[in-house]
Parts: C-alpha cells; sequence; structure tokens
C-alpha cells in the first residue's frame, strides 16, 4: 500500500518553479468550493423548512366593502374564522390583529398609526392538519358564499417560485464546484508536466538502474498528495471560518430580513472532507499524467 506520508524521494520537486504555486492555487479552489458547496447545502435545507411550513398554512383575507365599519368587518371575519373551523383538515384558524399588519406595512407606507387609518383587508392565518388537508378549491367557494370580500391564498405561487429560485441557485453553485475542480485538475497536470520535462534526464536514469513507471508515479503523486493536502487544509479551514463569521453576522439581522441558516452536523462533516477529497484527485491526477508521459518516452 502507497504510504503518502513517509519515503524518500529521488527526484527533487520540491524546487520545481511549476509546483511551488499549486498549494495556493488548489487552497484558492477548494476554498471556493467550500464556500459553494455551503450555500448549495443552506439553501437545500432552507428550502426545505420553507416549503414544510407554507405547506402547512394557509391564508385568508378579509377585504374591507365600501363604507363598512370596523365592527361590521370585524363581524364578518368572526364568520370566516367558524366556516374555516368546522371545515375538516383545518386544525386552528385565528385573525391577526390589525396592529400587527400595519407593524408589517410600516416599512412601505409609513408609521402605524398612519396605516391604521387605511381601509387595511383582515388577516386569517389557518393552520392546517398534519394528517389531512382541505379541500382548498371547495374551500374558497364556500368562504366567497358565506363571506363576501373573502379571498384565499395557498401559497402555491409562491412555493413554485422560490422552488424555482433555490433549485437555479444550487444548478449555479453545483457549476461552480464542477468548474473548480476542474480548474484545480488542469493546475495539476501543468505541474505535473512541467515536473516531468524538469527531470526528465533524472527519471531515464532511474529507469537504467531498474526502476519502474510506477515508482516514478509514486514519486510525482505523493509529492501532488502533500503540496494539496497542506493548501487545502489551510484553505478548508478558512472557509469554515468564514461560514461561521458569516453565520455570526446573520443571527444579528432581523429573521424577517435575512432567515436564519442552519448547517447540519453532517453537512460540516461533507465541508471538512473537501481537502481531503481535492488531494485524492489531485494525486490521481498526477499519477495518471506520469503514467501516460511515462508510456510515450518509451
Amino acid at each position: 500500500m502507497l504510504n503518502l506520508f513517509a519515503g524518500r524521494f529521488d527526484l527533487p520537486l520540491s524546487r520545481d518553479p511549476s509546483t511551488k504555486l499549486l498549494p495556493w492555487i488548489v487552497g484558492l479552489m477548494v476554498y471556493l468550493a467550500t464556500l459553494a458547496l455551503a450555500g448549495a447545502l443552506s439553501l437545500s435545507g432552507l428550502l426545505a423548512d420553507w416549503n414544510q411550513g407554507l405547506s402547512s398554512k394557509i391564508t385568508v383575507q378579509v377585504m374591507p366593502l365600501g363604507d363598512e365599519t370596523g365592527e361590521e368587518t370585524q363581524a364578518r371575519v368572526t364568520t370566516a374564522i367558524r366556516t374555516l373551523l368546522i371545515t375538516p383538515g383545518i386544525a386552528e384558524a385565528k385573525s391577526i390583529p390589525i396592529a400587527e399588519i400595519a407593524a408589517m406595512l410600516e416599512p412601505w407606507l409609513g408609521t402605524a398609526a398612519h396605516v391604521m387609518e387605511l381601509p387595511l383587508p383582515r388577516l386569517i392565518d389557518v393552520t392546517l392538519e398534519e394528517d389531512r388537508s382541505p379541500d382548498i378549491e371547495e374551500l374558497s367557494k364556500r368562504l366567497a358564499e358565506k363571506v363576501p370580500g373573502a379571498t384565499l391564498d395557498d401559497h402555491q405561487f409562491w412555493r413554485s417560485q422560490l422552488f424555482k429560485l433555490v433549485r437555479s441557485l444550487e444548478v449555479l453553485a453545483a457549476l461552480v464546484v464542477g468548474l473548480v475542480a476542474l480548474a484545480a485538475i488542469a493546475v495539476v497536470v501543468f505541474a505535473t508536466r512541467g515536473g516531468l520535462a524538469v527531470h526528465r534526464e533524472i527519471i531515464e536514469v532511474l529507469h537504467l538502474i531498474g526502476a519502474h513507471d510506477e515508482y516514478v508515479a509514486d514519486q510525482f503523486q505523493r509529492h501532488v498528495w502533500r503540496n494539496c493536502l497542506r493548501g487545502g487544509g489551510v484553505a478548508g479551514a478558512l472557509g469554515v471560518t468564514t461560514l461561521v463569521g458569516l453565520r455570526q453576522l446573520a443571527e444579528q439581522l432581523d429573521p424577517a430580513l435575512l432567515p436564519t441558516i442552519e448547517v447540519d452536523p453532517w453537512q460540516w462533516g461533507t465541508l471538512i472532507l473537501i481537502p481531503i477529497i481535492a488531494s485524492l484527485i489531485a494525486m490521481w491526477t498526477a499519477k495518471r499524467t506520469v503514467m501516460r508521459a511515462l508510456a510515450r518516452m518509451v
């Protein structure tokens, strides 16, 4: 079995100009891949939370009618709530206080006191039962009949738009990770070929004294493994540190502006493995490059 951390080098690969920048370049690639993959994993978890929250909720809106007084509007809201509560599949229905609605609109319409003077629609927050859901179309018709001006929103449009947005961002993140991997492989191939060209004479001498191609390839892959693991390890640590810092900054913001993005333990484990995976890919690339080049030298 190949010992990646031991063994002497017959080729002075550490002196090659083409490999001195290898840890830095691979480190940069690992850092970018860590951030991109973390973004994709976080978005996936966030989409699942949002979808679960929206799928278990619907909203009923009761619009004021003409010169209707507040008491009359509230009476229609009460009628809507009673209609909802007797509907199979609905666990809870409660009216959102008008002051809370005004507070939500304050950033766009001014102070809450002025907003409350407007004919604001009344909102009813409806929670669905976990094991069954009501017939949304039938419920919407019944509400329209019993409560004029009442409309029902099951959030399907927003869920669809949110799903498309998050999936597009996930594809973009995967594309970034793929391009970063291809760039890292190209760098390893270039550095390995440069080392083969610089040490061609030494390699020929090693062949004359009985060294096999596998032995020469072992020299290169161990060298690439160590350099990539060193650079990737530092970059991975910086990437995780960056994510922790961004998470702490996000926690200081209003959750209404930016929801809390959680990273599960297994996702942290995946991010920590990126430097090792990148080093293994680089090592395999170096070996394949050397073996092909040596086969052409024979």
